[in-house]
């Protein structure tokens, strides 16, 4: 293991390696190109693989609906036996994210697709457990987009995107109550701000819209996809996740709102879930 990492972080991507997919086209003019790739991948085995395996036991069949550059298909293929099946509707990062799997040697486990959220060219019931990670307020709040996801599912839907009610989200614009406001109001808080580069228009769901929308499914995670706080807990020690005052304040704040159960949901800044087909 890297000198420079917690000695709890396991070694999915060699230094070879990520000087490799660095070197990437569309991937190195990315975001996400100086990070640490490594703790990246293991942060999505921490973070969604391994609560799968102890919800489900081991899948044969996932789906990751808005895969990006492919890091939780990569988490699945590297952590699991399972036939991962990634979409994504940009046709760069698709083929991005297919270089990546290559250098890492799982690309042959992944199926690539090219599609929308809106139309999903998988058969009903047709995955063990399907994905959509930080997707669906870029796509718009309609139940029919929820419901493609519930109609390929067999049994597990995970899905993450920010909370609308919280007053703060650090996926947008990090402003107060900036995607409350109309539109066009965003770009003006923003701007004032200089933070109009963050503001995407993006739409966000509010958690009943969110819950109303999963026909058929059972939310049984009681603290965002986790099966309890406790989980969260250990995951975040496990993998020495540390931070400044504003991490401790927060996880403070997680704290108390853990105390609300599976309510919890209403008050956290994602309505981060993990449902069971229940019919």
């Amino acid at each position: 293991m890297r000198g420079a990492q917690a000695p709890d972080v396991q070694q999915w991507i060699s230094d070879e390696q990520t000087a490799a997919i660095r070197r990437v086209d569309h991937f190195r003019n990315s975001a996400y190109c100086g990070l640490d790739l490594n703790r990246m991948v293991d942060g999505y085995v921490r973070d969604f693989v391994e609560p799968l395996l102890r919800l489900a036991g081991p899948p044969s069949t996932v789906a990751d609906v808005g895969t990006g550059y492919g890091w939780l298909a990569l988490a699945f293929a590297l952590r699991t036996q399972a036939r991962v099946t990634a979409i994504e509707y940009d046709a760069g990062r698709l083929a991005a994210a297919h270089e990546i799997a290559a250098i890492l040697g799982v690309a042959h486990r992944i199926e690539w697709i090219q599609a929308s959220i809106a139309s999903l060219p998988l058969l009903d019931r047709s995955m063990d457990a399907v994905y959509c990670v930080e997707v669906i307020e870029h796509t718009g709040v309609h139940p029919g987009l929820v419901a493609q996801l519930c109609r390929i599912s067999r049994d597990v839907l995970v899905i993450t995107t920010p909370n609308k009610l919280f007053p703060v989200i650090n996926h947008d614009t990090a402003l107060p109550f900036c995607h409350w406001l109309p539109l066009r109001m965003r770009d003006v808080y923003a701007a004032a701000f200089r933070r109009r580069h963050r503001q995407d228009n993006n739409l966000f769901w509010t958690p009943s819209r969110l819950l109303d929308s999963v026909a058929g499914f059972r939310r049984v995670s009681r603290f965002m996809q986790f099966n309890s706080y406790a989980d969260y807990r250990t995951m975040r020690q496990a993998a020495g996740r540390r931070g400044g005052m504003g991490s401790r304040c927060l996880d403070a704040y997680f704290a108390m709102a853990s105390r609300l159960g599976s309510h919890a949901v209403y008050v956290l800044p994602n309505l981060a879930s993990t449902f069971r087909r229940a019919d």
